[in-house]
């Protein structure tokens, strides 16, 4: 080989290291990782709805069982009002008149 060869190959050598090393570049691994940490988070969300359907569901056989009222209301009033067709309007006056009586 020829000193000229070798020093142009020299040099191609560290342009192609140099292409490595730009600053924000993201590899491959990289974006897949990404990628992945965002169906995760998904995922994450999804187990913690379940969760929380989950104790509520619990809770309601647990009063249904004992028959403890949880604001003035029975396991059955529950269950009726849930197949209730309701005017949206009318649950919303329910909603605020349970936040009243919380304060």
């Amino acid at each position: 080989m020829r000193m000229e060869d070798v020093e142009a190959r020299r040099a191609y050598v560290q342009r192609v290291r140099q292409s490595f090393d730009q600053p924000g570049r993201k590899y491959e691994f990289e974006k897949e990782q990404a990628a992945t940490e965002q169906e995760n988070d998904d995922f994450l969300f999804i187990k913690i709805r379940f969760l929380i359907a989950v104790l509520i569901f619990a809770a309601y056989v647990f009063c249904d069982q004992t028959g403890t009222m949880i604001y003035q209301f029975s396991t059955d009033e529950v269950a009726e009002k849930i197949a209730k067709d309701y005017d949206y309007m009318e649950a919303k006056e329910e909603v605020m008149q349970v936040f009243k009586s919380l304060h």
